[in-house]
């Protein structure tokens, strides 16, 4: 097919990029559709102006600037900025000018200019530093949570060398390097099922289970953390039990997390509950408590990995922000499903768990 000019003039009116030619003043020459559409101006307008009048405010500076450098050196030059659609909204593009030359070595007699849309691209761009910018966040977390049941082990053991002969003592110390271990075995385990939650290799091993055993079984290994901040337990229960089909282990492991949360989050001395009930298609497991709660808008990303309920504040209790997410994918696991509520800042959350009856 021979192209004509015809031709080449209907195909650069249908790309969306945005084609001109301009003197060495920077005066529009010649502008595809897209320009047409977007900047309005004819032949003869400083281009320079032209595109002020449509892109954002921080932009304007830059690529004047960029424009009048490359003018006074001849030299090829590219920018991203925001130009604002006709309705309105900014889109992000990215500028490349090119020298025209009559002669291979020349004086430069003009400008071939291309301003491509790069919307996605920046949104990928963004996404990926929000990612990165997650990452260095959980590490450095993650050092810190790593790194704080260390000096009460230290101190333990600096106890058990001055007073090994004090029974008083060598409970005391015990009991503290127990309780900094069941931490540090928590994180790890947490990280663990991270890790094999990517790689789609979180397995259950499900069978008929009573989900008082459970109950049971989550309490106990929640209640040193709540008796040490003095807390007060309570459990509602049915009076007939209740099976359901299930692993014991990773359903203890997602109600532990979520006592454990519970106790974080709520002052010493305050109240915890857990409450089991069902109906004709569901069995619950409800964990409520009377600490900090969470605004309503922290409540979608709650179950969010590497999410905290209140990060840097001084109601914040620290964690990887990694437990809820790992109960989320566990319950779902089980054809379940997990939420949260709050009445607001200061009043209390409850976290509840639905699986379906056996």
């Amino acid at each position: 097919m021979h192209l004509t000019s015809k031709h080449i003039s209907a195909l650069m009116d249908s790309i969306p990029h945005l084609v001109w030619t301009m003197g060495t003043e920077g005066r529009l020459e010649w502008a595809n559709g897209a320009w047409s559409r977007l900047v309005g101006d004819s032949v003869g307008a400083d281009v320079d102006t032209s595109l002020a009048l449509h892109l954002h405010p921080d932009d304007r500076g830059r690529r004047s600037e960029q424009w009048r450098r490359a003018s006074h050196t001849d030299e090829s030059y590219e920018i991203e900025y925001r130009l604002s659609a006709p309705d309105g909204a900014l889109h992000w593009y990215l500028e490349c000018g090119t020298p025209a030359r009559g002669e291979l070595d020349g004086p430069v007699t003009g400008w071939a200019v291309i301003s491509t849309p790069i919307e996605q691209r920046k949104r990928t761009e963004e996404e990926l530093q929000a990612s990165l910018q997650e990452r260095d966040d959980f590490l450095a977390v993650l050092l810190h949570e790593l790194r704080n049941p260390l000096a009460p082990i230290a101190n333990a053991l600096e106890l058990l060398e001055r007073g090994a002969g004090e029974v008083a003592v060598v409970k005391l110390a015990r009991a503290t390097v127990h309780r900094q271990l069941r931490q540090i075995t928590r994180l790890v385990d947490d990280l663990l099922d991270v890790s094999r939650a990517a790689r789609g290799r979180l397995a259950l091993h499900v069978r008929p289970i009573d989900l008082d055993e459970v109950v049971e079984t989550a309490i106990e290994s929640a209640r040193p953390m709540i008796e040490l901040r003095n807390q007060v337990l309570t459990t509602s229960r049915c009076s007939s039990p209740i099976q359901v089909i299930a692993d014991p282990v990773r359903l203890a492991q997602v109600l532990t997390n979520l006592l454990v949360n519970a106790s974080k989050y709520t002052h010493a001395g305050g109240h915890i509950s857990v409450i089991v009930g069902q109906d004709d298609s569901t069995v619950w497991m409800r964990v409520r408590d009377d600490g900090i709660g969470i605004a309503q808008e922290m409540i979608p990303q709650l179950f969010r990995l590497y999410s905290q309920v209140d990060p840097g504040s001084s109601s914040s209790a620290g964690g990887l922000g990694v437990g809820l997410a790992v109960a989320r994918q566990l319950i779902e696991l089980h054809g379940g499903t997990i939420s949260a509520r709050s009445e607001g800042v200061g009043r209390g959350t409850e976290l509840e768990i639905r699986l379906p009856r056996r």
